[in-house]
């Protein structure tokens, strides 16, 4: 036998009653007459009612209120919240004006002589470090790596002068790397002209001339 919880609804002679799933009357005390003090008083009671309308409601009022009125829900008081707005606007016509302003700037003497410092313990007030704004734009590698001695750089090259650098440059040739991945273009394989970009360069650089020396002719 559990001796931790009281039994003195399941005792003999008990004057409360096991069920909760009935009504009785108001001297018939059961396990759950408390909750029915609790919800008393009713405006419409549905066992009590000669007539039982479900369309009537229990209660006609929330907690103390007995004028009809419901509270707004959270929606609604969002909602009002609009009319505000009219309270954090600028009102002129109340004498509210900035002392300083752009027609005045040029006439104020922000950075005047106190006699206390201008930054630091003493200040009148606080002040930023000159760098704050600073932007640190430099690569670990510029600044770790640096060259070992002081990097000169070179003349510009003349505008007459040519780069003709293409010319000692070997192209994918169209016979013998058709397979090649790195052939740009589409449909490379028919592209068997035997043109490259750096022709006209070795021209240049290699001009044609005659494999039969003049004194064997």
């Amino acid at each position: 036998m559990n001796y931790d919880m009281p039994d003195f609804a399941e005792r003999k002679g008990s004057l409360n009653l096991r069920s909760d799933h009935m009504n009785y009357s108001r001297a018939i005390l059961n396990s759950n007459w408390h909750q029915a003090r609790e919800s008393e008083p009713k405006d419409y009671d549905l066992n009590r009612a000669p007539e039982r309308d479900l369309s009537k409601a229990s209660y006609h009022r929330i907690g103390n209120v007995t004028d009809g009125s419901l509270p707004s829900t959270e929606y609604q008081d969002m909602s009002k919240q609009v009319y505000l707005k009219p309270m954090f606007s600028e009102r002129p016509d109340q004498g509210h004006e900035p002392m300083v302003d752009e027609k005045n700037l040029q006439y104020t003497h922000i950075d005047r002589d106190t006699g206390d410092p201008e930054r630091g313990y003493g200040a009148v007030l606080p002040r930023h470090h000159p760098d704050f704004d600073k932007f640190y734009l430099e690569t670990t590698h510029r600044a770790d790596f640096t060259p070992p001695y002081p990097f000169e750089r070179a003349e510009a090259k003349p505008a007459e002068f040519q780069d003709k650098s293409l010319a000692y440059k070997k192209c994918h040739s169209q016979f013998t790397d058709t397979a090649d991945y790195r052939r740009p273009g589409r449909n490379t394989w028919m592209d068997e002209s035997g043109i490259y970009a750096n022709a006209h360069f070795k021209r240049e650089v290699y001009p044609v001339h005659n494999p039969i020396p003049e004194q064997l002719k």
